[in-house]
């Protein structure tokens, strides 16, 4: 087998959210007194995801960037999305009150789907003989998710880069998960949805690398795997 050490992100490659964060944000704010689209709420998310991902350098742990650690972190990122989508209309105190409730949605498992053919695809690697572990850009929340998902136990290791200190494309979270499973750095793969931290952070910590787009969106030159079907191959073969 040419890669017995399979590394995966969490995010966009193994779960993704049952409906949009503009649609949870619109539910639970409606019934504190805004009332918004779920579009609105998309739009100001993704604004706020993208100036967050600005103002916090790459490869440091943004959910302690910030007064307050990651209470602090969410508690921003809330009071942004809605004083956009609120246009300077959201009451005082507003984000305060929603922060609890959407960290509590996003606890659940109704929030989150497992794509259809992730537990076929690492029972197959796990049948192989392949050591599994996650490597993920995500609070503390991430085991949690893990565990109501009936996914933790396919794992091997579990790289949270809250609860290591550093992020992707930090060479540190990657040595990280190479210890959980006790890999040997030439003989390991991680899998990505993201080109500027999985394939270029992977890469540079010496690892093989290979993206998932299940939205389209990348580079078709880039390579990347539909979903992970064809992932036992590339594991077994080394090639697609």
């Amino acid at each position: 087998m040419r890669y017995p050490f399979v590394l995966l992100d969490a995010g966009d490659t193994l779960i993704g959210p049952r409906e949009s964060w503009g649609a949870v944000y619109a539910r639970v704010l409606r019934r504190l007194g805004l009332d918004r689209t779920a579009e609105t709420f998309d739009r100001s998310v993704r604004r706020v995801w993208r100036d967050l991902e600005r103002t916090v350098p790459r490869g440091v742990d943004r959910y302690a960037f910030f007064d307050g650690g990651e209470d602090g972190y969410w508690l921003r990122f809330v009071s942004g999305a809605i004083a956009l989508a609120a246009d300077g209309e959201a009451p005082a105190g507003l984000a305060e009150a929603a922060l609890p409730v959407l960290r509590e949605a996003f606890r659940d498992r109704s929030a989150w789907t497992v794509y259809p053919e992730v537990r076929e695809v690492l029972g197959t690697l796990r049948l192989l003989g392949a050591r599994l572990a996650i490597v993920s850009n995500w609070d503390s929340r991430l085991p949690h998710l893990l565990d109501i998902l009936d996914l933790d136990d396919l794992f091997d290791g579990i790289a949270v880069s809250h609860l290591l200190g550093f992020e992707k494309p930090d060479a540190r979270i990657f040595e990280a998960a190479l210890a959980m499973i006790g890999a040997e750095r030439d003989r390991t793969i991680h899998v990505g949805d993201r080109p500027e931290i999985d394939l270029e952070g992977a890469r540079a910590a010496g690892l093989a690398a290979a993206l998932v787009d299940r939205r389209g969106r990348l580079d078709p030159a880039l390579g990347a795997l539909a979903d992970l079907r064809a992932l036992p191959a590339v594991v077994r073969e080394g090639r697609r």
